[in-house]
This record gives structure tokens, C-alpha cells and sequence, in this order.
């Protein structure tokens, strides 16, 4: 019987274990983490300098400043590690840190190429299941980057080269795009689809075609295809040209057109960038996404009047329509979208005194009210936020204080930021006013890991990772 009841005891004690074994996995699968965030904004939103600024502020949230971020205010962050990711370009973060603490301090290299880097924060976690699942847990952050420019290449996915045609053929009529080039414009008039496509012609207008779009981003405007002609040298890049003289051909005509012609050499293309360049890399950098931050350089759109703002957000309507229900087929075809959660976030208001952060914020906040749909608000969580990702000037409540770029010290004053959409009183307001372009605060202990200062980057923490913690 002893032997008998020894055998039953141990089987049970095995069993439990098995069970108990099984149960610990079970309740650690559903307590680790791992979440995985896109970093995007078009250039100069200041993508390389919020990621590094973001890598920093987790691995050393021990300094003060990020009271609004309960992990670090708690002190439950153990430690923070970084490991490339398979298949991207691991993200500069000693770089950046390195340009920081340069002397003079420099700002972080744009964003070239996709990156990324994967945290591995160990941090305690504060509730009921830290006695059974152990007092450390981890969440692996996984945070991707690539060049603003290719952002607006997304919303060509949606569109055949015909209509997008007709849509560059209606953006570029208006001002200020009809008045950057008008000789360009007016040789991409005089262009017969049917004629017999001329490779060496071709070649030489598709050039003045990307200098005419590097012109009109520093003219301040966004919306601007195809992104890579802003970037790419590459002599191998497609040569996507618009043709502004459909209307004079019907689609069927333009559809059994001979591949000779130039209507179909560009349709190719048009098809090659799209199914060689843009797909791929849509397919590689937002597959498995959960999370995306949206960096917005508001300031500067504002000062560039109200034609360029409202390109600004015709361009960001455009994204946002891709996330609708009914657009998203095509983007399943790609991959299977799983943005949960998308943040807005108004990028370096250390350029505005501290008493108009608020109307920044809500003027961001109406921007995007406007251009995303319900559609898209019942599905996905938006938020709106503001966020310095390097602090660069002093506030003396009447004006800043700031090193310029230049390396000149002084006074900066601005007028009255529009809590809401600007109206004709608001742009009277804004003329004339350049946001000034500022030198990072010199800062030689952060490559020891030294405090970087910042504005709400710990509401930032929060609200793309806060609930993890919990």
C-alpha cells in the first residue's frame, strides 16, 4: 500500500509540475511583450533625432524628466538593451548620441535608408502576477525608421498610372506648383502620349522633373511623387514622369495604345517603380506593425503660408485614406495591416514659447479631426500630441533664448500660433516668419549618459508604450 500510495504521490507530483510548467509558459506568453513601432514623417520632422532621443530616454530613465512615464518614475526599468533586427540596417544610435556631444553639438544624420533596432527592457513588474511570473519581466521593442520622402509614395498604390496622371495634372495648374517651373510644365504639356517614346529624351526631362520636385520641397511643399526622385541618384531608378495631355485621349484609346508610344513606355515605368521599389518595401518594413508615430513639423508648414500647409495635409489625408476599410484589399495584398494605434505628433515646439504648446496641440489635433475619417477612428486609436525630442532653447515666458545653426546666440520671438485651422486673421499673423533653425544644446556627458533634455517625451513613452508596464 506504502509503495502504492508513494507511486500515486509521485505521479501527482509530477503531473502538478507539468501543469504548473505549463501554466508558467502560458501566463509568461500572455505577459511579455513585444511590440513592434513605425517611425514615419516626412523629411525634416526630425525621425533620426526622436529616435535617438527615445532609445535614451528608456535606457537611462533614471534621470528626472519623465515623471509621465510611471515605469521610469517608479524606477521599474532594470535595464534596456539593443540588438539589430534580421533584414534591416541596425539604426545609428551611437551616431546620433555622438552628434549630440559633438563640439559644436550637430544633429543626428537624416534618415538615408530603412533602420531599425530591437530593445530589450527588462523592467518589475508592478502587479498580482510578479510573485508567480518572477519580479523581472521583459518587453521587446522592436522601432522602425525609413526616409520621410518615401512616405508619399504609399498612396500610389491605389492609383493606376492614368489617374495619376490626372491628379499631378490638377496639382500642378495650381499655384505655387505652376509657378516653380513653367518651361518644364510647359514641355510636359506638349507631349503626345501617342508619339514614339525617346529613351535619351526621356532621360533628360525625367531629370528636370526630379530637380523640379527638390524645388518644390524646398518651397514647402509635401505632396510630392514619386518620394525616391527626391532622394535616389540612382541612373537605374524608373522614370516616372506625368503626362498632362490625357484628357485628349480617351482610356480605351490610351489602353490599346502600341508599347511604342510614350503613354505606355511610361505606364511601364510607372508599374516597374511601384512593383520593384514600393511594394517591396512596403511589404518588408509595415508588415507586423502594431503602433505608428507620425512626426508632423507643424511650425514649419505654418510659416510657409497657407498653400503649403494645406498641401501638408492634403499629403497626410492621402495616408490616412489608406487605413479606411474599404481601401485596405489592396493593402492586404501586401500585407496584413494590424496598426492599432496611431500617434500624431507635433515635432521640436522648442521653437515656440512655452504658453503656446497647448494651442499647438490642438491645432494638431483639429488637423487631424479633419483628415481622418470615423472610418478609420473606429478601428485604429489616434492621438495627438507635442513632443521636443532634444530641448534646444530657454523660455523667459516673453521670448526664447537659443544657439542658432550658425552658431549665433540670441533673442527669438514669434507670433501667435492658431489653436485651431488658420483663418485669413491667423496667416496676416504668420507672414513673413521664419521658425529659426536650432544648434543642439551642448551637452559632452551624454555620450556617458548624461540627461537629455527634452519636452513630453515621457507623454510620448506613455502613450505608445505606457500599457505594457501594467
Amino acid at each position: 500500500m506504502t509503495k502504492t500510495a508513494d507511486s500515486v504521490r509521485n505521479q501527482f507530483k509530477s503531473q502538478w509540475q507539468k501543469w504548473q510548467h505549463r501554466g508558467e509558459n502560458l501566463l509568461g506568453r500572455s505577459f511579455d511583450r513585444h511590440l513592434k513601432i513605425g517611425v514615419t514623417g516626412f523629411s525634416g520632422s526630425g525621425k533620426s533625432t526622436f529616435l535617438t532621443s527615445l532609445i535614451h530616454q528608456l535606457k537611462y530613465s533614471h534621470h528626472p524628466g519623465l515623471g509621465g512615464f510611471l515605469p521610469a518614475r517608479d524606477k521599474q526599468l532594470l535595464s534596456v538593451d539593443s540588438t539589430a533586427i534580421p533584414g534591416f540596417a541596425l539604426f545609428d544610435y551611437a551616431g546620433g548620441i555622438a552628434a549630440l556631444s559633438d563640439t559644436p553639438p550637430r544633429w543626428p544624420n537624416p534618415t538615408s535608408e530603412v533602420s531599425a533596432t530591437r530593445l530589450h527592457i527588462t523592467f518589475k513588474k508592478g502587479s498580482v502576477w510578479s510573485g508567480l511570473l518572477g519580479d523581472a519581466r521583459q518587453l521587446t521593442l522592436d522601432l522602425r525608421d525609413y526616409p520621410g520622402e518615401w512616405l508619399m509614395d504609399m498612396p500610389m498604390l491605389k492609383l493606376s498610372y492614368r489617374d495619376w496622371c490626372l491628379d499631378q495634372q490638377q496639382l500642378l495648374s495650381r499655384a505655387p506648383r505652376a509657378d516653380l517651373d513653367p518651361t518644364l510644365l510647359a514641355d510636359l504639356h506638349k507631349l503626345d502620349p501617342m508619339q514614339t517614346a525617346d529613351t535619351d529624351f526621356l532621360t533628360s526631362l525625367f531629370q528636370r522633373w526630379q530637380t523640379y520636385l527638390r524645388q518644390a520641397k524646398q518651397a514647402g511643399l509635401t505632396l510630392l511623387q514619386p518620394g525616391r526622385a527626391l532622394l535616389d541618384t540612382d541612373d537605374n531608378l524608373p522614370m516616372v514622369l506625368p503626362l498632362l495631355s490625357l484628357h485628349d485621349y480617351s482610356p480605351e484609346q490610351l489602353e490599346k495604345a502600341n508599347e511604342t508610344t510614350l503613354y505606355q513606355q511610361l505606364r511601364q515605368q510607372y508599374h516597374q517603380y511601384l512593383d520593384n521599389l514600393v511594394k517591396p518595401f512596403y511589404r518588408q518594413f509595415f508588415t507586423g506593425i502594431d503602433r505608428q508615430v507620425m512626426l508632423i513639423d507643424v511650425v514649419k508648414a505654418l510659416s510657409h503660408g497657407e498653400e503649403c500647409f494645406n498641401d501638408m495635409m492634403m499629403a497626410y489625408s492621402r495616408i490616412i485614406d489608406c487605413y479606411q476599410m474599404g481601401n485596405q484589399i489592396w493593402l492586404k495584398q501586401l500585407f496584413t495591416p494590424t496598426v492599432n494605434k496611431i500617434l500624431f505628433l507635433a515635432s521640436k515646439p522648442d521653437r515656440l514659447l512655452m504658453h503656446q504648446h497647448e494651442a499647438l496641440r490642438q491645432l494638431v489635433d483639429a488637423m487631424i479631426k479633419r483628415i481622418c475619417p470615423q472610418s478609420v477612428r473606429h478601428r485604429i486609436r489616434i492621438e495627438t500630441e507635442i513632443a521636443a525630442a532634444v530641448r534646444s532653447s530657454i523660455d523667459h515666458q516673453d521670448y526664447l533664448t537659443a544657439t542658432l545653426q550658425d552658431g549665433r546666440f540670441g533673442e527669438l520671438r514669434h507670433p501667435p500660433i492658431p489653436d485651431e485651422l488658420p483663418q485669413l486673421s491667423h496667416w496676416q499673423q504668420l507672414a513673413g516668419w521664419t521658425p529659426p533653425v536650432l544648434r543642439p544644446p551642448v551637452n559632452p556627458q551624454l555620450a556617458q549618459g548624461g540627461r537629455l533634455a527634452h519636452i513630453r517625451m515621457d507623454k510620448v513613452l506613455r502613450d505608445l508604450i505606457g500599457d505594457k508596464f501594467s
